[in-house]
């Protein structure tokens, strides 16, 4: 059995006050505020993710995973002998993740990072690990940007903003464009988007593949995700009157869009949330009724063909043992399979964390799909992209998140109900 799969034991993490600060490792050890970094025995890597503020709940859902890979890892020797402690930084905004990301690199004197979840998270900390010549290695963010600096040190896991609206829409010239009545390039397609480089990121892979596709967006709306009324974007869509609306949002501003389409009583086709907002079981709590039918393609989530991902159905009992719940989103086994990953290639490194060093493995490494946790396997292409990551299209069903695309990781097929009815 792969030791990063095997049965864990439960481990104590443990939090400081101001920027939070944890350690997983075996027993009770603690990485310290002044840490020498990684020694002769100990393996130290930090990860950035927004513990607090807006994003909190997908940040902690993400740490979540990278946890257990930490601990399921520990419980089984380590890493080339060596046990993995992590430094835990908490990076609500921009700010907090620079400062946070220059800590861990010249306080804690980590050479590793990971992280973010967050597109703008993800592009401050890892410009910082770039410019002082460490490593960082992307688990959750997908704007394009993050790896297209082609910064030699940088690295991303999860898949791009292109594979996202890149399977979106072939999922609505393939499935939905039937079912619509309409020729593909026959849709009227809206974009509606947070303003932040995420959404801008996505939104620009949207054109790109809808283009490639015979279709065109009739519509772009952007608005800050740090709003709190949408009233205006609603009443763009109402006007534009779309048969399919891709969405980029967050997690709040994804449960207001939605109740403020719901209460305008709006109709549309077809509605495909992208991302981390749409995913989220607190995004269907929220909106009871009114979330059925409603589309997210991200990163696979829980409800998956298990013949896909063979260690899913282990990794989700060892989960529930540990949190006491079921996962609220995929992120969790996103990051676990990001970060096994990252352990992986630290072993064949002999636990050596030097940049030149973890760089030479990560080039060499590959993994079939087939051993993973959500299906992604690894092998990095242009810019440090990992090209074995893939997303899905899934759908609010029952108040459950199920796959329905495409077919040979679906457990359901699509419904076509009208999004966001009364």
């Amino acid at each position: 059995m792969n030791p990063l799969h095997a049965q864990l034991d439960r481990r104590s993490l443990f939090r400081f006050g101001g920027a939070a600060v944890v350690a997983a490792a075996a027993g009770t050890s603690l990485a310290a505020c002044a840490s020498p970094g990684t020694t002769d025995e100990v393996i130290r890597l930090g990860v950035l993710m927004p513990m607090s503020g807006t994003n909190a709940l997908l940040g902690q859902a993400s740490w979540e995973g990278v946890a257990m890979a930490v601990e399921d890892r520990n419980a089984n020797g380590g890493v080339a002998g060596k046990r993995v402690e992590v430094v835990l930084a908490d990076a609500p905004d921009v700010n907090a993740a620079t400062s946070e990301a220059r800590r861990l690199v010249f306080n804690n004197n980590i050479k590793l990072g990971m992280g973010t979840y967050s597109s703008s998270l993800s592009t401050a900390a890892s410009e910082v690990f770039a410019r002082t010549g460490n490593s960082y290695v992307e688990l959750g963010a997908v704007a394009a940007g993050i790896t297209d600096r082609a910064y030699p040190r940088v690295y991303r896991i999860n898949p791009a903003s292109t594979k996202q609206t890149e399977q979106a829409l072939k999922f609505t010239a393939e499935v939905l464009a039937p079912k619509l009545g309409k020729a593909p390039g026959d849709l009227k397609l809206m974009m509606v988007h947070e303003d932040s480089n995420y959404g801008q990121s996505v939104t620009a892979s949207a054109d790109a593949n809808a283009e490639a596709l015979g279709m065109k967006f009739a519509d772009h709306e952007a608005y800050s995700a740090k709003q709190t009324d949408l009233s205006s974007t609603v009443a763009r869509i109402k006007q534009a009157q779309p048969d399919v609306i891709l969405a980029v949002s967050y997690a709040a501003d994804a449960v207001l869009l939605g109740r403020q389409i719901r209460d305008a009583g709006v109709k549309v086709g077809a509605f495909i949330g992208i991302g981390g907002g749409y995913t989220l079981q607190e995004f269907s709590d929220a909106l009871g009724d009114a979330a059925e039918g409603v589309y997210d393609c991200d990163f696979p989530q829980p409800r998956l063909n298990p013949a896909a991902a063979p260690e899913l159905e282990a990794f989700l009992e060892r989960y529930e043992k540990k949190y006491n719940k079921f996962p609220s989103s995929g992120y969790p086994q996103g990051n676990y399979a990001g970060a096994a990953y990252v352990l992986d290639i630290l072993e064949l490194t002999g636990g050596n964390d030097d940049p030149d060093v973890f760089h030479e493995a990560a080039l060499s490494y590959e993994a079939p799909n087939s051993q993973s946790v959500n299906t992604w396997g690894y092998k990095l292409g242009k810019n440090n992209q990992n090209e074995r990551a893939e997303d899905y299209v899934m759908q609010w069903q029952n108040k459950e998140l199920v796959t329905v695309y495409p077919s040979e990781v679906a457990v359901s097929q699509p419904q076509f109900i009208t999004p966001f009815g009364q």
